[in-house]
């Protein structure tokens, strides 16, 4: 007897193992500045810029991810390179496309398969039709179901928040076109709002900060590049000035600047603020039971925003709330939405609130009118 139950056992590992491999289950992080693919066996399987550039005369395909991200503010002016979502949502739908085929072609290239099944998140921010547009989009690239979960559910189950107890957990995501912000317990939403400010926004506030104080203009990736380097939150580190190249606007020609971190920080502090007072509105809609626990789960910080030094400290300072960061804050998105479908149990749990934001959308397909609660 106890033979034939391992045997059976071992043949519904091996029935598990091939579904598996011919029709893995993977979750998407469709974020403005990075798309992420997670696979609970493999971990992260594919992650790049979410950049496409076409031809411009006949939209073919140049490039996609990162060798598409080093023609931006470089390439000839046959080239069009589009950075196919803005605010967490769609604004190009072709480049869209493009960039989730590309991605789970590149992720998948090594298996012999069908059709996956796919889990996405999506920001709260979202309108009607901008949710549209990313269902399209993904159910476009042929998977063969799709599930949609919050995108601040998600990045709580990837940080490895337990948001299935009573006792409430609140994450801040931080991405590259929206702040996610959420308090969870007993697998759904407490309360949750999504503002439309995040790593995109820095890197402007940081150009225009250089255009107008400075009268040196730098592109996008150096803006990036010097918010990364120099960027922070509250009382400045203490580091060296940065040398960045651009344009000296005084003389009008190429040139060289170092800048002073505080010059980064100060351009900077309006979105980080913006974050915050978000974050207080937040706790200010939680029930004071819930509210209590925060006081020791805390506050955990995800995305790519998560990185800004000080910021934890300014988050704590100004909530009276503890506040840490993730591990791996950059792929705790895309983790959560593939533990969630790879795990029977966690999915279980999310299954009333996924599936009534996945029959949402299906409304939105064939134009019905039905809504969807936070």
């Amino acid at each position: 007897m106890g033979s034939g139950s391992a045997g059976a056992r071992a043949r519904v590992s091996v029935l598990s193992s091939l579904r598996s491999t011919l029709s893995p289950d993977i979750g998407i992080d469709l974020g403005t500045a990075n798309t992420v693919i997670y696979d609970r066996e493999a971990g992260i399987i594919a992650s790049e810029p979410s950049v496409v550039a076409f031809q411009h005369s006949d939209r073919s395909v140049v490039a996609v991810g990162n060798a598409a991200k080093v023609l931006d503010g470089r390439a000839p002016g046959r080239i069009d390179v589009v950075r196919p979502l803005k605010g967490g949502t769609i604004s190009d739908f072709v480049g869209a496309h493009t960039l989730i085929t590309t991605m789970i072609d590149r992720a998948l290239a090594t298996r012999p398969r069908i059709a996956p099944r796919i889990i996405a998140c999506v920001p709260g921010c979202a309108t009607d039709i901008e949710c549209k547009a990313i269902e399209e989009a993904v159910r476009a690239a042929g998977p063969r179901t799709t599930i949609f979960v919050p995108q601040a559910v998600a990045a709580a189950i990837g940080a490895g928040l337990d948001v299935t107890s009573t006792r409430g957990r609140m994450v801040i995501d931080i991405g590259g076109g929206t702040t996610e912000i959420a308090v969870l317990a007993l697998s759904g939403i407490v309360a949750m709002h999504s503002i439309k400010i995040g790593g995109d926004t820095f890197d402007a506030a940081v150009g225009a900060k250089l255009r107008n104080d400075e009268r040196f203009s730098v592109g996008v990736l150096t803006a990036e590049r010097l918010k990364i380097e120099r960027g922070y939150a509250g009382r400045p580190p203490g580091r060296e000035p940065y040398s960045v190249s651009g344009i000296d606007m005084n003389l009008m020609r190429p040139g060289r600047r170092a800048i002073d971190e505080r010059l980064v920080g100060e351009a900077m502090h309006d979105a980080i603020d913006a974050i915050v007072r978000a974050a207080w509105s937040i706790l200010e809609a939680t029930p004071p039971d819930l509210a209590a626990d925060l006081m020791e789960t805390g506050i955990t910080l995800t995305g790519g925003g998560a990185l800004i030094p000080g910021l934890a400290g300014e988050i704590s300072v100004r909530t009276n709330v503890p506040t840490t960061v993730a591990d791996e804050p950059l792929l705790a998105v895309a983790r959560g939405a593939g533990e969630i479908l790879a795990s029977p149990s966690l999915l279980e749990h999310m299954r009333p609130h996924a599936d009534r934001l996945t029959r949402w959308y299906q409304s939105l397909r064939i134009g019905m009118t039905e809504s969807f609660s936070r």
